[in-house]
């Protein structure tokens, strides 16, 4: 597929839902900056009847009709999930190429959400239906190093995830904003944290830190299995008028200029939206030290904790009040550089050509 006078490079990529998860706002993210870069003729197909009406898309986007879906439109088919992959392998022989997009360290990912059976079960599975794919894309270098356990390094490529610039067009809700407020009225500052509640994202360490540290308030954005237990893990350290867990919302990105500090605190991540999304917003970040994280920005730009220790949490959020505006201005020159729409378009549009 190759020179200047060939028809243009037609991918089909699937997704699960239009939705404002994570992997949907990087699908987002691509299509709409695609043509930017070069001439691929991309449409977006999505399996759930669901669509959040908010999620604009610059290209033609549509319901998939499994049973007639033409494959032969296509000159590849780019899946993002355990379904969209699913619905390949199942169609492999009809499939020029397949490239995958990984989101998750699949094991552990499986394990934090469900349990040890469920992520040994469809951990097993998704590595099968990987297996029949042409390349699989890894959102980062330490994914990569860990797939290399099951496949070979040639069918794993490295492409950072990008977001778009936040469109601050749209007015934060009231409520969230008067308890900001009414935290800094008593002389807190204020951190901010936000995500799909599971024991993975880590937030219930933040609750630990409140207990130990009397001048800090927490405002958590999302929802999730583990919402029940942080607000039971709240009353029972007696912090729960320092917390507002306020469910989720629309573009939760508008609320972290808002914040004094920002953190994620996860166990484990496959990249780290949330953390590129708070330091596009300039504000300062603390987040744990696995190694996703410390692959995409230093100690000079985000400050660290260890993982499930409460003296290194306490010690960050120290060093973070003193210098994190200053890490938060190097941080953002890194996300320009590094994780910016137009360079993840880029390197798909360069991996689709080359095909």
């Amino acid at each position: 597929m190759n020179g200047n006078h060939e028809k243009k490079v037609s991918v089909a990529i699937i997704i699960p839902r239009i939705d404002q998860l994570g992997p949907v706002k990087v699908i987002q993210a691509l299509v709409n900056s695609l043509y930017e870069v070069g001439d691929i003729q991309a449409k977006v197909f999505y399996l759930d009847k669901f669509v959040d009406p908010l999620v604009k898309m610059n290209v033609p986007v549509g319901r998939i009709n499994k049973r007639k879906f033409d494959f032969g439109e296509y000159d590849i088919i780019h899946t993002n999930g355990i379904r969209p992959d699913f619905f390949a392998f199942l169609n492999r022989k009809k499939i020029r190429y397949h490239i995958s997009t990984i989101h998750n360290f699949v094991f552990g990912d499986l394990y934090f959400t469900y349990n040890r059976l469920i992520s040994w079960i469809f951990g097993n599975i998704w590595l099968v239906l990987w297996r029949r794919t042409d390349k699989l894309i890894c959102v980062s270098k330490t994914m990569k190093s860990y797939y290399e356990k099951w496949f070979p390094s040639s069918k794993l490529e490295v492409i950072h995830n990008g977001i778009a610039e936040s469109n601050n067009l749209l007015l934060p809700d009231n409520d969230v904003i008067e308890a900001i407020e009414s935290f800094r009225l008593r002389g807190l500052k204020v951190i901010g944290s936000t995500g799909i509640l599971t024991r993975r994202k880590g937030i219930d360490q933040i609750l630990h830190l409140l207990k130990e540290v009397n001048e800090f308030a927490l405002v958590v954005i999302g929802n999730g299995k583990e919402l029940p237990v942080l607000k039971r893990l709240a009353r029972k350290t007696k912090i729960a008028d320092r917390c507002f867990f306020c469910g989720f919302r629309i573009n939760a990105v508008n609320y972290f200029k808002y914040f004094d500090l920002f953190i994620v605190p996860s166990r484990s991540e496959g990249f780290g939206l949330v953390l590129i999304e708070a330091v596009q917003q300039k504000v300062p970040v603390i987040c744990s030290d696995i190694a996703v994280f410390k692959e995409l920005f230093n100690d000079e730009e985000v400050t660290f904790f260890k993982t499930n220790n409460l003296t290194s949490l306490i010690e960050a959020f120290k060093l973070a009040i003193l210098i994190g505006h200053k890490k938060a201005d190097l941080a953002y020159t890194r996300y320009l550089k590094n994780y910016s729409t137009l360079l993840m378009s880029k390197n798909y549009y360069d991996l689709y050509k080359s095909v």
